[in-house]
């Protein structure tokens, strides 16, 4: 059953425009009479059925018993921004693979450094990226998509929280040792009840001052073999082990 995300489904009658109604004309090519699947902000799920149309909008029947999305612990991306466009693909993979919230990092060797406007273009295309690709992939939650900020700044703002309520991994291509396997088997063995935070670094690494500083705020350092990975293929790679590990 195709899955939309709207503002809420309290109402019996609910009426859908803008972008979302655009999007289920013209990409989901729906007609009246089809039954969806719809997610609100405030995580409650139920079928609605599509009841008529018009030039601005469509107009739903809530038809099945609104449900509550069970919410447990989060996987969250910290990514610093790669080159080009590429964290677009970065969201939309991230997505699929279940991450709930994705964090987008400037760090000393960021080269991708947005100004006020760009940034702001961004956040909503990435936004609209991750709300697309959940609905494609039968989502629960949309991802959600922080604000850019830079690394220091974020390490200071996670490390009190809830008593550093969360497990911290950061790929490092001068740890030798650790592999992601073993963290997240000592991940397990802590009993998996904290968030999950995956830091990816730039395309020129971590610098050693950051490496100490990220260590400081509880992160493991792990290695991801011999080969050197781009940044958008790292963040993939170790979220695919999660998912292969808890999912």
């Amino acid at each position: 059953m195709k899955r939309i995300f709207l503002e809420d489904l309290t109402a019996e009658k609910i009426t859908i425009s803008g972008a979302d109604a655009r999007h289920l004309a013209y990409s989901l090519r729906a007609r009246r009479g089809d039954r969806l699947t719809a997610v609100d902000r405030a995580g409650r799920r139920a079928v609605i059925e599509l009841t008529d149309f018009d030039r601005n909008a469509i107009n739903a029947q809530r038809v099945g018993e609104i449900q509550l999305v069970a919410v447990g612990k989060k996987i969250i991306l910290a990514d610093c921004l790669p080159k080009q466009n590429r964290f677009d693909s970065i969201i939309e993979k991230a997505t699929e693979l279940g991450v709930d919230k994705i964090q987008p990092l400037i760090s000393e060797r960021t080269i991708a450094r947005p100004n006020n406007f760009r940034e702001k273009a961004k956040l909503e295309r990435w936004m609209r990226i991750a709300k697309e690709t959940a609905e494609q992939c039968a989502r629960d939650t949309v991802t959600e998509i922080g604000n850019i900020c830079d690394l220091d700044s974020w390490l200071k703002e996670i490390t009190p929280l809830d008593e550093k309520n969360f497990f911290l991994l950061f790929c490092w291509e001068n740890e030798q040792d650790t592999t992601v396997r073993e963290v997240l088997n000592a991940y397990k063995n802590s009993g998996a009840n904290k968030n999950l935070i995956v830091l990816i670094g730039p395309e020129g690494g971590f610098s050693e001052r950051e490496v100490r500083e990220i260590k400081f705020a509880g992160g493991v350092s792990v290695t991801l073999g011999d080969r050197v990975l781009k940044t958008d293929t790292a963040a993939i790679s170790v979220l695919a082990m999660i998912n292969y590990e808890f999912m």
